[in-house]
């Protein structure tokens, strides 16, 4: 049987891991960065949809908190130890979905790239602080 404990998650981190990986992601759809170039290829504004600004952070904060579970129950506590869970997740859930959307949705290669790599670093650094400061 499988007993979760979240009383042993570091909450502190949860919340420094979730405000940073936002922010990456901020950062990284910046204009100058890969914002111009999604725009191009997404046909759509740099302007979020505000109806979901909301979800989209609490989207964010569930992802940090369950890679923090998965951090805690693989006894990863170190940085490194973090980020390989964080990089299995990104392999395992992350580039798969982005896959169905190359091959379903037919979305460029370099949107497939974009996104990915969106998440590949976000989760790395996320995985990271989570794996250290436990």
């Amino acid at each position: 049987m499988v007993h979760l404990f979240y009383s042993e998650i570091n909450l502190y981190a949860v919340f420094v891991a979730w405000i940073i990986h936002m922010g990456l992601g901020l950062l990284w759809f910046q204009p100058k960065l890969f914002g111009n170039k999604w725009s191009e290829l997404t046909g759509q504004q740099l302007k979020p949809a505000s109806n979901w600004i909301v979800p989209g952070f609490l989207g964010h904060l569930v992802m940090i908190f369950v890679l923090a579970v998965l951090i805690d129950h693989t006894n990863s506590n170190s940085g490194c130890g973090g980020m390989l869970i964080a990089l299995l997740a990104w392999i395992g859930f992350i580039v798969p979905m982005e896959i169905g959307e190359l091959v379903w949705e037919k979305i460029p290669f370099r949107l497939f790239l974009i996104r990915t790599g969106n998440q590949l670093i976000g989760m790395a650094v996320s995985g990271f602080i989570l794996g250290a400061w436990q």
